[in-house]
């Protein structure tokens, strides 16, 4: 999914050049709020106010090779409210997501950022409604912004855990959580979570998410990833294992979901 970026390219506005890059449709509109879901930050007041901001295609400033390297260029700008982008071959390269669709929906895959917290509990709570595979049950979770936000800046000066986020077309469909441990000799370990949206599901980005986890995690001298599964959580199983992930035992009774009592599978990949 990485592209290879100018120097002159801001920071910033990189992952929105991931999700043009892949982008396979003729036409795409994203409301302002996709457009920050993408990058992880907010557009600057100049993106709210001048419609000039979008059509610029000249330095100093670089914001527009986010889109027009993958040969994108904005055609309507709705100040505050949506911009359609457009170009003039369709591209045929194949996306990870559907091989069926002709025009596959483009995603992208980031590190969560502190702008990112309210939505990603939003997220999780929505995910917790979905389905009964996750550990906590509807409206069991305290997680507060600012607590979240507190956590991620932690998580920063340790080095070893993240939240990767799935976003397809602007709009969150699911994420992995990659917990490292904080003992010396326990470093090269983490745990991973996967939840995808029910909507996004059977689309490959449960895949996507944990081969992301993977490539984060051996970036960060983590070797070993471990996971937790219900037993009777079978796509997540299957998924696991046809990544590499193997199972190492089976705790009885772990888990007590509507007074039955489930196994739970322990699986692990040396990476």
């Amino acid at each position: 999914m990485g592209i290879t970026m100018t120097k002159k390219m801001e920071k910033k506005y990189i992952p929105l050049a991931n999700y043009f890059d892949i982008a396979t449709q003729q036409e795409i509109t994203l409301s302002f709020s996709e457009l920050e879901n993408i990058m992880g930050q907010a557009l600057p007041n100049a993106a709210y106010l001048n419609r000039s901001w979008w059509k610029k295609t000249k330095p100093p400033l670089s914001h527009f090779l986010s889109w027009t390297n993958a040969g994108y260029y904005v055609i309507d700008v709705k100040l505050g409210t949506k911009v359609t982008f457009s170009r003039t071959q369709i591209k045929t390269t194949s996306n990870n997501i559907s091989k069926n669709d002709e025009n596959p929906p483009a995603y992208i895959i980031r590190a969560i950022e502190a702008s990112d917290a309210r939505s990603f509990i939003h997220l999780q709570e929505e995910i917790f409604q979905q389905t009964d595979f996750m550990y906590n049950m509807k409206n069991e979770l305290d997680l507060t912004v600012q607590q979240l936000r507190k956590d991620l800046g932690y998580w920063k000066q340790l080095k070893n855990r993240t939240i990767l986020l799935c976003i397809l077309n602007g709009i969150f469909a699911g994420y992995a959580v990659i917990h490292g441990y904080k003992h010396s000799k326990t470093k090269h370990v983490a745990s991973v979570r996967i939840a995808v949206k029910d909507e996004h599901q059977r689309q490959g980005i449960g895949s996507e998410l944990l081969k992301a986890a993977e490539r984060w995690s051996k970036q960060r001298d983590i070797s070993r990833l471990e996971a937790s599964v219900m037993e009777h959580n079978e796509s997540a199983l299957n998924l696991f294992k046809k990544l590499g992930f193997q199972q190492e035992g089976i705790r009885q009774n772990a888990i007590k979901l509507n007074d039955t009592f489930i196994n739970e599978y322990s699986l692990s990949k040396i990476l």
